[in-house]
Order: structure tokens, then sequence, then C-alpha cells
């Protein structure tokens, strides 16, 4: 069994997809895909902007993304695409190599818990591009000498980066684990597994790391915005009484 999976934005409007896609309309949970058939095999669309294709050719991957591209909420911004194989082998635990994943027997419980985190991986792999994106912004902003201490436009960036650094933490939320993993120790296994092959927890902490540093930055601008109002108040104030006193002392002279 062959996964394929990229991340096509933001979010993706599930409840506008099913009614389009199925005749059935139900509430599925955060973490939970809209599942359908496409030619010979299946497709796991999550919430979260994730699509996950279960033995679909890569042509045939490649022209549904362009029709889903519509039901996404917000930008549009393909990932890379993650592969992963299935092999069963009875006389194997649980291991993965090379993008092949080695199970001693296949379920729809492994089936869900494999395409969940091949979801995640490439969901993150996006709040990593948008974060590096932001970094670069802000130490492009920082690189320009003398401008640091205009407020509106320090203002502007500090909004931006604080507006940036809430959308991605709520995106993060794609590393909680699956209920799934808390009902079968057997399932938890091969999460645990996957989750260290592509590394999902040493992303996190990077992406965290940058996120606080940009939150860091953003307070500095906001102070700096903030006393560069209070300075030029102050000097409109100490001007007001400049021009009172003059006022007073020509009405006095003349």
């Amino acid at each position: 069994m062959k996964f394929i999976a990229l991340d096509l934005g933001d979010d993706i409007d599930i409840k506008k997809l099913m009614q389009e896609k199925s005749s059935h309309v139900e509430y599925i949970r955060w973490e939970e895909p809209f599942k359908f058939k496409y030619g010979d095999g299946m497709v796991y669309v999550y919430s979260f902007g994730a699509v996950v294709g279960l033995n679909v050719p890569t042509k045939q991957f490649n022209s549904l993304l362009s029709e889903l591209d519509e039901y996404v909420v917000g930008q549009v911004k393909h990932t890379s695409v993650e592969t992963l194989e299935i092999i069963t082998n009875k006389e194997k635990e649980f291991e993965v190599f090379e993008d092949r994943f080695y199970v001693p027997k296949l379920d729809d419980g492994v089936i869900a818990t494999v395409a969940f985190v091949l979801a995640q991986s490439v969901s993150l792999e996006r709040v990593e591009q948008k974060t590096g994106v932001l970094i670069d912004e802000i130490e492009k902003f920082l690189s320009e000498k003398g401008k640091v201490a205009k407020g509106r436009k320090s203002l502007g960036l500090a909004m931006k980066i604080l507006k940036t650094r809430h959308e991605i933490l709520s995106d993060v939320m794609i590393l909680d684990k699956p209920d799934i993993t808390w009902e079968s120790e057997v399932y938890d296994q091969i999460y645990q597994k996957l989750s260290r092959y592509y590394e999902l927890s040493r992303r996190y902490k990077n992406v965290t790391t940058k996120l606080d540093h940009a939150f860091e930055v953003a307070s500095v601008l906001l102070e700096i915005h903030s006393e560069s109002k209070a300075n030029f108040l102050e000097w409109m104030i100490i001007l007001l009484f400049v021009v009172e006193i003059a006022m007073s002392l020509i009405e006095k002279l003349f």
C-alpha cells in the first residue's frame, strides 16, 4: 500500500467538500479526515490543510489537488510531497526505513494512524515555511538603518508578527496525538515510531523557538513605537507651552 501526502494551505472547508462529494454530511472531529474513493484508491482530507492519498497514482493525485484548491480557506500554497509505502511482514515488528514502513499486520486503525502522521508532517512543513518567511522579514526590517524607530512601520510589522504567530500556533495543534492512539497501544506505538521518523517533535521545537524570537522582537517594536509616541506628545506639549509664553510676551510688549 502506498501513501502520498501534501498540504494545500491554511485550512480546508470540509463541510463544503462533503456537501459536494457525498450525499451524506456528517459531523467529524477536527483530527478526523473526510474520506472518499478516488479511482482505485482512497483520499483522506483533513481540515488543517493536508490531503493524503492511499494507492492513488501521483498523476491522479496532482489532478485531484487542483480540484481541492477551491476548498482552501486562506492562502493556497502546496508543500513538497511526502510518500510512504506500507509492507506487511509477519516476521517483523513495526519498523520504518527509507520511506518504507514494515508492519506485522494491517487494519483500518493502522491505515488511519499512518495517514494522520503523514498529514501532520506535511502541514508542519507549511508551518516551517511560513515561520521562515516571517523571520526573514524581521531580519530585513531590523537591518534597515535608521528606520527601526519609525513608529507606524514598526507597529505594522509588530502586528503582522503577532497575527502570524497566532495563526501558526493554531496550526501547530496538528501535533496533538489522535484519539485512536489512546484507545490502542498498537496504534500508539505506530504513532510514536513514525513521529520519530519524521522528527515531528524536533521540528516543532524549532518552530516554537523561532516564534518566541519573533514575539520578543514584536514586543520590542511595540515598546519603541510606544516610546516614540510618548516622546512626540511630550514635545507637542512643550511646543504649546512655548507658543503660549511667546503669545503672552507679544501681548505685553505690544
